[in-house]
């Protein structure tokens, strides 16, 4: 089964436990701007931590940038493209101010 025939949450013969994230947020819902209001009504099932459930990316990313550590992370003598990816996930991860590449690519 490809990408165009998976499953989506809710089709019949899922079975619940497969199913990622949380359901619709029972009504009367939070009065918080950071929340997603389509979020709220068809469930979050995006791979985000808890304290992060409903909310849009857009207040998620605003959230994590207020929280950004002051270094920065530069790599050079760079050889291969192969493991930039997973420099700057690390980086993100560890919530670097930024990731630079010093040097020409070779």
């Amino acid at each position: 089964m490809g990408p165009a025939h998976a499953r989506q949450p809710g089709d019949p013969g899922l079975n619940v436990a497969d199913e990622v994230g949380v359901g619709p947020h029972p009504e009367p819902w939070p009065d918080d701007p950071r929340l997603d209001l389509e979020l709220l009504a068809g469930g979050d099932r995006r791979n985000v931590v808890d304290g992060y459930r409903y909310w849009s990316r857009e207040a998620i990313v605003a959230d994590l940038d207020s929280r950004r550590h002051p270094f920065h992370v530069a790599v050079e003598n760079w050889e291969h493209d192969l493991n930039i990816g997973t420099v700057v996930r690390n980086a993100n991860a560890f919530m670097a101010a930024g990731v630079h590449i010093v040097g020409r690519r070779r």
